[in-house]
């Protein structure tokens, strides 16, 4: 469908899912690994669709990339080193260069297509982040950039990756969690990645907790609500020490304003209470009956479907 009449429908789950009104497509390609596609929208903006599945849209993307981002490096008390995993349309990486602390950032991404298609076409989601001299880009598998890099090097992992089916799922194993963590340059380094819809895919939700668990001592959740995915999201920190729940206000307050080049819109002191509420949900998804820590021996998740079905 096209104009006016298109609507896009995802599926949550088998049971639930959402909708939103489409107009145009602005920009369509092909790469050697999946179909990108830019299309304008009502409510959302510019959307960047990806095999037809939302990836990131124009307003409210803040309301996952902050969350994703923030906590991690505002729990280190001097984050020099990041990588990025994932997260070719930049958002990511806007949010941890607004970090002045940063001085280098390795971003692994599969797709080389994906961050030529994002620097044409979403300037409103990366805002000149791929040209900042901070930042070398690796593109290839990113499980391999981890496994092969030299112990004790980040101060922040941030896993920004699509949900955990086909090459994906590999990305959320005990294995690749501990290859993380030598990663690592230290107790207060923190990993940082979402955590799937405790609300629309708990088993998800609990395998990813279970399997961090089974690889770091402390393991903490945020959640909000994301408009572009049309729930409940959550968002997972992982540490030998550092705890992103455990920062007081004066500490937020000023780390945010000391470090930070601009305050951001979600993730700031006076909401941090909120986005580590214990809401119940969070504690029924944790306690989901076919919850287990995913290894590479058994990488599928339960709950994992096309949501494009």
């Amino acid at each position: 469908m096209s104009g006016a009449d298109r609507e896009i429908r995802e599926r949550l789950n088998p049971g639930m899912g959402f909708f939103y009104s489409a107009g145009r497509t602005l920009a369509r390609t092909r790469t050697e690994f999946q179909d990108l596609e830019l299309v304008e929208t009502p409510r959302l903006g510019r959307v960047l669709l990806i095999d037809g599945i939302t990836q990131v849209s124009e307003r409210d993307e803040y309301r996952y990339h902050e969350p994703l981002v923030h906590p991690a490096l505002l729990a280190h008390p001097d984050p020099r080193t990041v990588l990025v995993v994932g997260g070719g349309d930049g958002g990511v990486l806007r949010e941890v260069l607004v970090h002045g602390t940063v001085e280098r950032v390795d971003f692994a991404e599969l797709d080389p297509e994906v961050v030529s298609f994002a620097r044409d076409h979403l300037a409103h989601v990366h805002a000149g982040a791929f040209e900042d001299p901070r930042v070398r880009c690796a593109f290839g598998d990113g499980r391999a950039f981890v496994e092969s890099a030299a112990p004790g090097t980040y101060d922040a992992v941030i896993m920004d990756m699509t949900d955990p089916a086909g090459p994906s799922r590999f990305l959320y194993t005990r294995e690749f969690f501990e290859a993380v963590r030598r990663s690592m340059s230290g107790p207060e380094a923190v990993f940082a990645l979402h955590g799937e819809s405790p609300v629309a895919r708990p088993a998800a939700f609990s395998c990813i907790g279970r399997t961090l668990a089974s690889v770091f001592p402390v393991v903490r959740t945020a959640s909000a609500y994301v408009t572009m995915y049309g729930t409940l999201w959550s968002f997972r920190y992982a540490s030998g020490g550092g705890d992103p729940a455990a920062l007081s206000r004066p500490d937020l307050e000023s780390r945010t304003t000391l470090r930070m080049v601009r305050r951001p819109r979600l993730a700031v002191p006076e909401l941090w209470p909120a986005l580590f509420a214990p809401d119940p949900v969070l504690a029924e998804a944790d306690a989901h009956p076919e919850g287990r820590v995913i290894t590479d021996a058994e990488p599928d998740f339960p709950d994992v479907f096309d949501p494009a079905g």
